[in-house]
């Protein structure tokens, strides 16, 4: 039976509606494909297309940051590579100043004068050693770096830098003392008349595991500047300590036995001390009310300087021989950081390449092509207004019934 006389069910219409709505909503797809750039803006867009996209760009987005953490690392190995290139030079200008007193031309002052350059210059090594940090971390200290240099989590992706240890102790131009003898300390009398202690003294926890004896625990030794004063409150055997400035005087009965002047402590129960009977003669060179001071110094190391001061033209050749040492040290160490630089450069220009083309990858996946999208959206805008005028026709071809009721 022909739909034309029928009214209450208009199928004309509804076809013509049904088609407006798909053009009106492919219309739609294609503007927003237009608007975003992306073919695929939804999983329902392209399922498998959606899924492989998305892995993609989360492996391009780790992948951006193992560049940024490549670049980090070339900056703290730059860092190391600075502090050695400065280490360098000092030994280089060592090297000169060892050969110049090396000369037999020079007076026994005039060696002694270098010998306190060279001893100077050794103890800026140790300091840019221990400066040459990078975000808190020493990278002179033989520690193993670790750079995560890929986008994933497997052990392939972590690039390890073993570091150097640049201390005049390493490189052999410290050279180890033992801080229990009288070669591991001096006396300053300062403002005594004589050396209120005498070198060897001194008790020093020492740690004597290895071929030559240190320093135990986290005992820094150094220099320990101590002032030494009595007042009324006190007996004549009684005296107080204070040690590099320190609040907490230390009250000695400097006549007793048993009674110790602390000079250092650490948390391992390790200490540098000064035995009561070592200092007797201290009350009577202080007077009631009058301070005094008086310095000591503690070290497991003998630097170049050190070994010069008071030495021979002979010593200073040794001299010359540690730090040509040191020297091929240094430029071995810095030969192996240029290495890791290149090494770095290597993955930084890979991991550019691959990420390139992962993008390339993902483009061909999710984005829209432009000139293609704008053409469909030209035709469903042609196909959306004839659709809509039909529909308009549609609707009102059941008025022709209305002839028949005439």
């Amino acid at each position: 039976m022909s739909s034309f006389s029928q009214i209450n069910t208009n199928i004309q219409s509804q076809r013509a509606f049904q088609n407006l709505s798909d053009t009106s909503e492919e219309l739609q797809t294609r503007q927003e494909r237009l608007t975003t750039g992306l073919r695929i803006n939804s999983a329902e867009d392209d399922a498998a297309g959606f899924e492989i996209a998305n892995q993609l760009e989360a492996r391009t987005g780790a992948q951006g940051q193992a560049l940024r953490n490549i670049g980090g690392a070339k900056s703290a190995l730059s860092t190391a590579e600075g502090a050695l290139d400065s280490q360098l030079s000092i030994l280089q200008t060592a090297k000169e100043k060892a050969t110049q007193a090396a000369n037999g031309s020079l007076s026994q002052n005039e060696r002694n004068a270098i010998g306190g350059e060279l001893k100077e210059l050794s103890q800026e090594v140790d300091d840019i050693q221990a400066s040459a940090t990078f975000n808190g971390d020493n990278l002179l200290q033989g520690n193993t770096l670790e750079f995560q240099t890929g986008e994933g989590t497997d052990s392939n992706d972590v690039f390890e830098v073993e570091t150097p240890t640049s201390t005049v102790n390493e490189l052999g131009i410290g050279g180890k003392v033992d801080p229990q003898t009288a070669d591991g300390q001096s006396v300053n009398s300062g403002d005594f008349s004589s050396n209120p202690v005498s070198e060897g003294d001194i008790t020093v926890d020492a740690d004597t595991s290895g071929s030559t004896n240190q320093l135990a625990g986290n005992l820094d030794g150094g220099s320990f500047n101590i002032e030494v004063s009595e007042n009324g409150n006190t007996s004549d055997s009684k005296v107080s300590f204070s040690v590099n400035g320190s609040e907490d005087e230390q009250q000695v009965d400097v006549s007793a036995t048993g009674e110790t002047l602390t000079l250092e402590t650490d948390n391992q129960g390790n200490s540098i001390t000064i035995a009561s009977d070592s200092i007797n003669n201290i009350s009577g060179d202080v007077a009631e009310g009058e301070t005094k001071e008086f310095s000591v110094s503690v070290r497991d190391t003998n630097d170049i300087g050190t070994r010069l001061d008071g030495g021979s033209a002979a010593d200073a050749r040794s001299i010359i021989d540690d730090v040509d040492t040191a020297i091929d040290t240094l430029t071995s160490d810095l030969s192996d950081l240029g290495a890791s630089q290149n090494r770095l450069s290597f993955k930084e220009s890979n991991l550019e390449t691959a990420r390139t083309n992962l993008n390339a990858a993902q483009s061909r996946i999710e984005d829209a092509d432009f000139a293609k999208e704008q053409t469909q959206v030209a035709k469903l805008q042609v196909q959306q207004q004839s659709g809509t005028a039909q529909l308009a026709q549609a609707n009102a071809a059941g008025q022709s019934v209305l002839s028949l009721l005439q």
